[in-house]
């Protein structure tokens, strides 16, 4: 497969550069792995899989470009293991930033209970910090250990012989909300045990619709409902994390703390599953009824709530 021959994404790149991005991303982390390369390198690896998974379905798969495209995905996938749980720790940190800010913001009287939770912010902040220090070495040492694999795989996905043209972005617009609609159908009743894995199930759908959204309007608008749908339910989630996390500690400045977090954790909950119909319904239109479960007579979308304080940044949706 020639790459350069590729037709480029939304900013003009073709899949041979995207993937010597990948590449540099790759060794950056391995040298130095910040928040925002490792974010960068997360989100580069998530839609070359997108991009991969996509046009492998158009191939034998006896065919040797869809043999480097599995080849090379699986690599993505290992990385993409030893990377999540250092951006885990990355999006818990600023969210706990913002929500510092959020609580100190509130006026010149802080009540007791306030004092408390900022305390234990703090506290978990710098748990988080020596956590995160450790799993970056984890990610470091993996990423050395791993570097040739990754390398080879990549490799071999520029040399492979190229056996067909991509869809053109109208073509992909079609099959992103066919393929939505499978995902969603999937998920007949979305609750806290099934929302994270079907935000997970849906990525390709936003990934690959971005890169197409300069080039094609329908596209655009998939992206923009991907993006505010990834974006509800990841804030929940990040909320249910903390709660988690800091619910199994036992200390005095831990408890407040995850009674607040189980709070918002809840009224962001209302919020992405709100948000989860809504999108189904102008993705999929008149279709949404057979995504959309009855329960009783009539069944009402979740009274909205005010999301609880959150880190607004487009790095919370990868």
């Amino acid at each position: 497969m020639n790459l350069k021959k590729q037709v480029g994404s939304a900013d003009g790149t073709t899949l041979h550069e995207r993937v010597a991005a990948w590449l540099e991303l790759l060794d950056g982390c391995g040298s130095k792995p910040t928040r925002k390369r490792v974010h960068a390198l997360r989100v580069a690896t998530l839609r070359l899989q997108a991009e991969l998974e996509h046009d492998i379905s158009e191939l034998p798969r006896a065919s040797h470009q869809a043999q480097a495209m599995l080849q090379f995905s699986k690599q993505a996938e290992k990385l993409r293991q030893v990377l999540g749980p250092v951006r885990e720790i990355d999006v818990w940190i600023g969210t706990l930033r913002g929500l510092r800010t959020s609580l100190s913001e509130s006026g010149e009287y802080v009540p007791r209970s306030m004092q408390e939770c900022l305390r234990g912010i703090d506290r978990l902040e710098d748990r988080l910090h020596r956590k995160r220090r450790t799993a970056g070495k984890k990610l470091v040492a993996s990423i050395e250990k791993k570097s040739d694999r990754f390398v080879k795989a990549a490799e071999k996905l520029e040399t492979a012989p190229e056996d067909f043209q991509p869809s053109d972005a109208a073509g992909i617009a079609n099959d992103l909300i066919a393929h939505f609609g499978r995902v969603r159908a999937e998920f007949p009743e979305l609750d806290e045990a099934n929302l994270h894995e079907f935000r997970k199930r849906i990525k390709m759908v936003r990934y690959l619709a971005e890169m197409h959204a300069g080039a094609d309007r329908e596209c655009a608008r998939i992206a923009t409902q991907m993006r505010k749908l990834q974006s509800a339910i990841g804030e929940w989630h990040d909320w249910q994390a903390l709660a988690e996390e800091t619910g199994h500690m036992h200390h005095a400045w831990s408890k407040p703390l995850a009674e607040l977090f189980e709070s918002v954790s809840k009224e962001t909950f209302e919020t992405a599953l709100e948000t989860a119909y809504s999108v189904t319904a102008r993705m999929l239109g008149k279709d949404a009824e057979r995504a959309e479960p009855l329960r009783g007579a009539d069944r009402k979308l979740p009274a909205h709530s005010e999301p609880g304080p959150h880190m607004a940044s487009e790095e919370k949706l990868a």
